[in-house]
């Protein structure tokens, strides 16, 4: 997979808790020339409108636990794996 310019990498399985239930974000990169985070969600098979709400979850707890005053929204994306065979 490749990103592009600017990305860090800062975690993969990253641990999310709420009250309620304990979150894994398969992927979690910091770019430096966005000031954002990007969080990536990876699926096999079909991306479904659960999964889309899943992400979106993501972004808004990672904004409230993780964001500071300099960095900019947090940016998420769910990516569909393929097999190549």
């Amino acid at each position: 997979m490749e990103l592009g310019k600017g990305f860090a990498f800062m975690g993969r399985q990253q641990h999310i808790r709420t009250d309620a239930e304990d979150y894994f974000i398969d992927l979690v990169f910091y770019n430096v020339i966005l000031k954002c985070y990007v969080l990536i969600d990876l699926k096999i098979g079909k991306i479904t409108h659960q999964d889309v709400r899943q992400m979106d979850m993501y972004v808004k707890m990672y904004d409230e636990l993780k964001r500071t005053s300099g960095d900019n929204p947090t940016i998420g994306d769910c990516t569909l794996l393929r097999d190549r065979f």
